[in-house]
Formats: C-alpha cells, sequence, structure tokens
C-alpha cells in the first residue's frame, strides 16, 4: 500500500543535516520485539541472506519473518540473474526490502515500540 506524499527523512540523516526544517526529533526509534524465525525449508543463497539481515536488521520482530523470507528468495533470484529479472519483481524485491526496514526512510517511519532509555550507536559521531 502506497504512503501518499513524501517519505520522511531518517532520523540519522536530519541530525546529520543539524535539523533544517526544526521539527521535532523522534525519540521512539524502532526496537526489536523477538526475532524471526527462519524457515526450515530455506536453503542456498537464500539462507544466507536471512543471516546477513537477521544479523544487523535488530527492529524486526518474529511476524516479519514472513517477509523477510519473501525478501531473500526474492533478492538471490536477483542476484543469480539480474538481467533476466521481470521488473515487476524488482519492484517487489524493493517494496519488501522497504517495508522490512532496509532503507534509511522506511526505518525512520517505523514504529515498533518505545525506544527510550536506548543508546544511539551512532551519537558519538554526530555531536
Amino acid at each position: 500500500m502506497a504512503i501518499r506524499g513524501q517519505r520522511p527523512t531518517a532520523t540519522i540523516i536530519k541530525l546529520t543535516r543539524g535539523n533544517p526544517g526544526k521539527r521535532a526529533i523522534r525519540d521512539d526509534e524502532p526496537i526489536a520485539l523477538g526475532e524471526p524465525v527462519k524457515p526450515p525449508k530455506l536453503r542456498g543463497r537464500p539462507a544466507q541472506l536471512w543471516d546477513e539481515v537477521a544479523g544487523f536488521a535488530f527492529w524486526l520482530a518474529a511476524v516479519d519473518g514472513y517477509k523477510l523470507h519473501i525478501w531473500c528468495e526474492l533478492q538471490a533470484e536477483f542476484e543469480q540473474r539480474p538481467d533476466r529479472m521481470l521488473s515487476s519483481r524488482i519492484a517487489q524485491l524493493r517494496a519488501v526490502g522497504s517495508e522490512l526496514g532496509l532503507d534509511p526512510a522506511s526505518r525512520a517511519r517505523l514504529k515498533t515500540g518505545d525506544a527510550k532509555g536506548k543508546k544511539d550507536p551512532a551519537a558519538e559521531f554526530l555531536d
């Protein structure tokens, strides 16, 4: 489902730019609510992609496992033969990746819980 209007700017980007719009900075960035469970039938490159993404995408919850499975299969297909992949499948790959928060703007849009008390790993580099 499409979201109307301009895509929100990721908080990290706003902080890097000095918050030019002077709007409130979100303090409720996504946090993990359980971990996605790797499907037992996932093999080969899609299984490697699962391990990579699940390793850094700490915000993914257990319920995100189904979409992560779809993304891993599409990404493996793209890596194998990018010239043969239909544009509609590439669009699906991008959409699912965005829904999972694999790009900065979509991560800013995610809201999975209260992150107060969590230390931002990039904070030391932005001050």
